[in-house]
């Protein structure tokens, strides 16, 4: 597990913990829940946010409140169609 400041641009993980109250409250009111999979579509050094995708939505996140979102690492896909 780890922070989702942590992740590359293209990998994936399931929302696990989120440790902040305040940005908890806004997710949850965005329909943000644990469980839900994130897409990271850029998180560049340079760049104070980080850009996601959850629940086909797209979210800046600045990155001190994404270091409070604990995500577990997406390891394997499986299509069943």
């Amino acid at each position: 597990m780890k922070p989702l400041t942590h992740l590359q641009p293209g990998e994936r993980a399931f929302i696990v913990d989120m440790r902040n109250s305040l940005f908890c409250e806004k997710l949850l009111e965005l329909g943000v829940f644990p469980g839900d999979l994130v897409e990271v579509k850029e998180n560049s050094k340079d760049n104070q946010s980080i850009v996601v995708k959850i629940n086909n939505n797209t979210y800046n996140i600045f990155k001190g409140a994404a270091e409070t979102v604990i995500t577990n690492v997406v390891s394997f896909e499986i299509c069943l169609n």
